[in-house]
């Protein structure tokens, strides 16, 4: 189990650097509109692009967080309660994250199938842009969150406490 966790961190750590390539993408896209636009020049589809590649940046860097503690908690909240109360809370809101998150992978799968199939595109203008990238991204993202709420989960109830919050790196198992 340890070497399969090991592996999704990796993927998960990867998924992460390729969401910053993406940001740098749309950032320079961005810049390449302005330009043009400011030269008095056509340039579509860039709002094509930056809608699909915003989607695929949040749900791929969306394990990481996750995996690290970086995702908004009440700090306040969970740390004024007493240990004996704080576990099961802790247990509970990882509990129904598993749940939202392996719910929002399950309902998305059956759009992105179709989506690659298909050959499904989005866009209104001479651009036409695949939605499947984004529509898998949903899919992978919310997969990978579910896992690893469960083994946050696991996590609380092999230790009996809440694991800290750590950074950039995920926590060894």
């Amino acid at each position: 189990m340890r070497k399969f966790l090991q592996g999704v961190d990796a993927l998960t750590k990867a998924m992460m650097i390729f969401t910053a390539f993406c940001a740098l993408g749309i950032a320079f896209l961005i810049l390449v509109e302005v330009f043009a636009r400011n030269a008095g020049l056509q340039f579509y589809g860039a709002a094509e692009y930056i809608r699909n590649f915003l989607i695929v940046i949040v749900f791929l860097q969306l394990p990481f967080a996750i995996r690290v503690r970086g995702m908004l908690v009440v700090d306040i909240f969970v740390d004024s309660l007493p240990k004996r109360a704080a576990v099961p809370v802790s247990i509970v809101g990882d509990f129904l994250g598993l749940l939202f998150f392996g719910a929002v992978a399950a309902g998305s799968m059956d759009p992105a199938i179709a989506a690659w199939v298909e050959g499904q595109y989005e866009g209104e203008g001479v651009v036409d842009v695949p939605a499947w990238p984004a529509k898998f991204s949903i899919v992978i993202g919310c997969g990978i969150a579910a896992f690893y709420y469960y083994v946050r989960i696991v996590e609380t109830l092999r230790s009996g406490q809440i694991a800290a919050r750590s950074r950039g790196t995920p926590p060894a198992i």
